[in-house]
């Protein structure tokens, strides 16, 4: 079995200390899990997170300089776990390093869909696969709801709903660049992409109603799907408390996500009129097999060595990422344009929230 070399790009929250479980709960963590992974290299800005990522993972090389880590380590496998505004220009310099053969890169995918493409075609180029980490794609539930739905546990699929209230707990502290559209909902995108396939178009708003940050705290849009399903999803920062749902609908039943938890509700009689023969239905819960939890991030990385060997496909390529950022600039695009209708492709490629910056509707504000 082959010893791929992997360095951390970023060592952070996601990087190395998010710990949620005890499953491998971040990049390093389940890259020293793998038994054909040999974590050897790390980078950051700040000394203390890189000397405490060197101390527990035991690693040596470690640097604030990607570059010259690229050059002098030669690492097989890089994993981007830094902030988006940063991916598109290491991704592509990745891929110049020749030990390179795979980039796991975290979401949001980047800033733009020019980002994007500009990922996507350097990956392509030097042929090295760019895997994007929309985990929940890996989640054992989350899989369990797709698995349900394709199996008709709800009839005939027709709907998505979800909203996300309060995502971020200090939302000054990322909005340089991005707004919780691309810092947490990216995450429903990916979902939706997911269960109902590409979208057709889109129609959506994206406001700043009270925070004084420059990017949206308010933000909802309808979408209608290629395959025909519809969806709608809200998503604000103005609570102070944190609440979240997201639903698959079909003819004969519902599959809701609770904590991360499928929930499976069929249509059964409750009511019906002897004479008239007319009935009502009501929904009730239905259990479902539990399906063992696994650890997102080692799964990925599994899925990433298998493509590397032969032996399968990425689930979460750039394409795939690419698809899931294409919906929320096509949210801003709506907002642009007067909130009307957005087809797809959509043709804003720049950032959206820099677009609606030079059009006024986000302002930094006293706070």
């Amino acid at each position: 079995m082959s010893t791929y070399r992997i360095a951390i790009i970023g060592t952070g929250r996601v990087g190395y200390q998010f710990s949620f479980s005890d499953l491998p709960d971040n990049h390093a963590a389940a890259v020293v899990q793998h038994p054909s992974c040999e974590l050897v290299a790390g980078v950051n800005r700040g000394r203390e997170k890189l000397d405490a990522f060197g101390e527990r993972f035991g690693v040596e090389a470690l640097y604030h300089d990607y570059r010259q880590m690229l050059a002098e380590v030669q690492p097989d496998i890089c994993i981007v776990a830094t902030h988006p505004e940063l991916h598109a220009e290491m991704v592509t310099n990745c891929t110049q390093a020749s030990a390179t053969r795979a980039i796991i890169c975290e979401k949001p995918m980047a800033l733009s869909l020019e980002e994007c493409d500009q990922m996507i075609a350097a990956c392509q180029v030097e042929d090295v696969l760019l895997q994007i980490n929309h985990n929940r794609r890996w989640h054992s539930e989350w899989v369990l709801a797709k698995t349900l739905l394709d199996e008709g546990a709800i009839g005939e699929f027709n709907h998505i709903y979800c909203y996300m209230d309060g995502g971020k707990p200090a939302p000054w502290w990322r909005s340089e660049n991005e707004g919780p559209l691309l810092h947490d909902f990216t995450h429903y995108f990916d979902l939706m992409d997911l269960y109902a396939g590409e979208v057709d178009w889109l129609c959506g708003m994206a406001e700043q109603r009270m925070r004084p940050w420059a990017v949206e705290d308010f933000s909802a849009a309808m979408l209608k799907f290629k395959g025909g399903a519809t969806g709608l999803i809200c998503g604000a920062e103005l609570t102070q408390y944190n609440d979240n749902a997201f639903e698959l609908r079909g003819s004969t039943g519902l599959i809701r996500m609770d904590a991360e938890q499928v929930r499976l509700f069929q249509s059964k009689v409750a009511l019906s009129e002897p004479d008239s023969g007319f009935e009502w239905s009501s929904l009730e819960e239905v259990e479902v097999e539990r399906p063992a939890p696994v650890s997102t991030y080692v799964a990925a990385l599994s899925e990433l060595i298998d493509t590397l060997e032969g032996r399968g496909t990425l689930r979460s390529d750039g394409a795939v990422g690419r698809r899931s950022l294409e919906m929320v600039m096509a949210i801003y695009q709506s907002q642009l344009e007067g909130n009307r209708p957005v087809h797809f492709p959509i043709s804003l490629a720049e950032s959206g929230v820099e677009a609606l910056r030079r059009a006024g509707n986000f302002k930094e504000q006293e706070a």
